[in-house]
């Protein structure tokens, strides 16, 4: 029998890295024998378990809410309605969809099942502290049916990629090269990292802080295959470094409705490898990976070389997300943003040493040159005083 503590907490984190935060103060009961947290709010109790989290994560776990608005509650019934993320349900749900894509000979459903819960539990914690997704409906189903599992459902359209499946069982291959634009909390990328050790990602988003829960939960799962980029993606290839470690590089690019299509193609299609690379031998035509919903352009439609709905991907109930994956290759990719005029919209960064120097910078170099108005000077000499009159004359007594 555990004896529950009835609390009232304040967190402040403290990363160097993220801006200094407080968290609400809730009410809240522990016990550290199962791992379980009782959450207090308005509309009674509600009983969380968290068997993966290590002690120090289940500390930062704490009452999403302490209000009850009829929003809030309707997220707390459809989530009600999702299957329980630790239930048998689920695992089998997991094997099955191997299974269906062929790839159950190269993955463990079972201890993939325990590495996605472990990122479900990463994930909610830092969400207390920086909004990584939208904290009214951060609860164990949504985190996993809704963005854990549909960055799952791309796993066989990665894996389907230029190399197949050799990287998982030819050590000896070249890694699939993977950058995924617009990472935010880690999705689509840190999912799919999880569970393919063997392809190198590149996880690319403006905002640090994100990154940086991002960086801690990769490093508590032990993913070793990550690494990040803080900044613009059409920034990375504007210097020359960036040009070597980046430019043409990826044989997959993956994101998750970041912004409108032709606009992210302009942004990101240098990154992916071109078709004329392969007569040299270096790989296959790149492929751009894109989680979207709603209506697209026309530029795009006629481009599409895949088009599947994410609940077709996983077995679910039709209608139960409106998304859908699509797959362009590199060609298309660059094509949709010429056609579309978003790439003459983007502003690069000059790269070094080419001697171009920005309107701002010239204008400032302008401004120095000038005397100001009432400035001292030295005089010349040579040149006769001005005194006002010609007919001047010294007289001595």
């Amino acid at each position: 029998m555990t004896l529950p503590i009835m609390m009232m907490a304040c967190i402040s984190h403290v990363h160097p890295l993220l801006t200094r935060r407080t968290m609400m103060t809730t009410a809240f009961s522990f016990s550290s024998t199962n791992s379980a947290i009782t959450t207090a709010t308005r509309g009674g109790i509600r009983k969380q378990h968290y068997p993966y989290l290590t002690n120090n994560s289940q500390s930062l776990l704490h009452a999403i809410s302490t209000t009850t608005s009829s929003e809030e509650e309707e997220v707390w019934n459809r989530a009600a309605e999702e299957i329980d993320p630790y239930s048998e349900e689920a695992k089998l749900n997991l094997s099955n969809f191997y299974k269906r894509h062929n790839i159950d000979s190269i993955k463990d459903a079972e201890k993939d099942h325990k590495k996605l819960l472990r990122l479900t539990e990463q994930v909610l914690s830092w969400n207390q502290r920086l909004n990584l997704i939208s904290r009214k409906d951060c609860t164990p189903e949504v985190v996993y049916h809704r963005h854990i599992l549909p960055s799952i459902a791309l796993l066989p359209l990665v894996l389907k990629s230029s190399h197949d499946t050799d990287h998982n069982n030819n050590n000896n291959s070249q890694p699939l090269k993977i950058v995924d634009v617009g990472t935010g909390g880690g999705f689509p990328g840190l999912p799919l990292a999880l569970l393919l050790p063997h392809c190198e990602f590149t996880l690319v988003d403006s905002i640090q802080k994100k990154l940086v829960a991002v960086s801690e939960m990769a490093a508590e799962l032990d993913v070793e295959n990550v690494r990040i980029h803080c900044g613009r993606c059409e920034e990375m290839y504007a210097e020359r470094e960036g040009r070597m470690e980046h430019l043409g590089k990826y044989d997959v690019c993956l994101g998750r409705s970041v912004t409108a299509l032709p606009r992210f193609c302009a942004w990101m299609y240098p990154l992916l490898k071109m078709q004329q690379q392969e007569e040299d031998g270096d790989g296959e035509e790149g492929r751009l990976i894109y989680i979207i919903g709603g209506e697209l352009e026309d530029v795009v439609e006629s481009r599409i070389q895949s088009d599947t709905n994410l609940d077709v991907l996983l077995d679910r109930e039709e209608g139960t997300s409106d998304k859908r994956a699509l797959i362009f290759m590199a060609n298309d990719v660059e094509e949709i943003a010429v056609e579309s005029g978003e790439v003459d919209k983007i502003v690069r960064s000059a790269p070094a040493g080419t001697g171009k120097k920005s309107k701002k910078k010239k204008n400032q170099q302008q401004r120095t040159n000038k005397v100001a108005k009432g400035a001292w000077q030295k005089r010349d000499n040579s040149v006769k005083k001005e005194r006002g009159y010609d007919d001047f004359q010294r007289f001595e007594f």
